[in-house]
């Protein structure tokens, strides 16, 4: 109910605008990481993208967990949305990990105008090793993949940041979800 009134006065305000031959911006890019726990939601592909952002913890281990979904109108049913690596390797819910007090692996959103992205930093645990990243843009399945999920996360680019920047996942994550914002 907020969040339709929120819209309602957000519209209101640029129609106001574009009468007074003003513009109204599209919205600045949003990110939520994985410690940002809850249920998130983007419009996205004509539908809602939905994210569960859930913790598991016990004695001897913890982690964040990422659980995408898609509703393709109001009320009707969430489909599950993989994240694809290839075409034989997909997750339906992504884990962040961590090794002691290093964070092995963590993932972050991107919603901008032009989409919804993913992005994923890991390396080795226990070593100091290369940071790999890669993105991945939400995209409907379409006749790419008839047989596949209808909605999916699908790679769109791999990286990486050497061992000698001696940086972190978190801080190369915040690097990378920054300069994708700016665009």
């Amino acid at each position: 109910m907020i969040n339709s009134i929120f819209n309602t006065l957000v519209l209101a305000g640029c129609l106001a605008l574009a009468s007074l031959d003003g513009a109204c911006a599209a919205p600045a890019a949003t990110s939520v990481g994985s410690q940002q726990q809850g249920m998130h939601q983007w419009k996205a592909l004509d539908g809602k993208l939905i994210l569960i952002n859930g913790t598991y913890q016990d004695t001897t281990s913890y982690k964040r967990s990422l659980t995408f979904y898609f509703e393709s109108k109001a009320g009707a049913e969430w489909l599950h949305v993989p994240v694809l690596d290839s075409q034989t390797e997909q997750a339906l819910t992504w884990f962040s990990i961590s090794q002691g007090e290093q964070t092995v692996a963590d993932a972050a959103v991107v919603a901008r105008a032009d989409g919804v992205q993913l992005v994923i930093a890991e390396t080795r645990p226990g070593a100091r090793a290369p940071i790999a990243v890669r993105w991945y843009q939400l995209a409907e399945a379409g006749d790419d993949n008839p047989d596949g999920p209808a909605y999916s996360f699908k790679k769109t680019s791999a990286t990486s940041y050497p061992a000698t920047a001696k940086l972190t996942v978190e801080q190369v994550l915040k690097k990378e979800v920054s300069s994708k914002s700016k665009k």
